[in-house]
C-alpha cells in the first residue's frame, strides 16, 4: 500500500515539523530571557557608574563652595590673578545653583 506509506510519510514529517518549530521557539524564548537580562544588568552598571559620577562632583563642588566662603583659597588656586567681591558671590552663587541642580536629579 504505497498511498497509505506515503500518508504515514507526510504525518510523521508534520510531526516532526511540529517538534522543530516548537525547539526552536523554546530557544529563541531563552535567548530573548537572556539577552534581556544582559541588559538590566548593563544599565544597572550604567546606573551606578552614573550615580557615582554625580556624587564625586556633587563632592567636590561641595568643597569647593565651602572652600570659597571660607576664603581658603587663594585667587590663583580658583583661576584668577584678581578676584573682585563681586566675581566671588557671583562664582559662589553659581556653585550653589549646580548644587542645587545636582541635588534635584538625584
Amino acid at each position: 500500500m504505497p498511498d497509505r506509506d506515503f500518508l504515514e510519510e507526510i504525518i510523521e514529517t508534520e510531526a516532526e515539523a511540529a517538534r522543530r518549530l516548537q525547539d526552536v521557539r523554546e530557544k529563541a524564548q531563552v535567548e530573548r530571557q537572556l539577552a534581556r537580562q544582559k541588559a538590566n544588568e548593563l544599565i544597572e552598571k550604567a546606573y551606578s557608574e552614573a550615580a557615582s559620577i554625580r556624587q564625586n562632583a556633587l563632592d567636590e563642588a561641595e568643597r569647593t563652595y565651602s572652600q570659597i566662603v571660607s576664603g581658603s583659597l587663594s585667587d590663583t588656586e580658583l583661576g584668577h590673578d584678581a578676584l573682585y567681591e563681586d566675581k566671588l558671590s557671583h562664582a559662589a552663587d553659581e556653585l550653589a545653583e549646580r548644587i542645587v541642580c545636582l541635588l534635584e536629579h538625584r
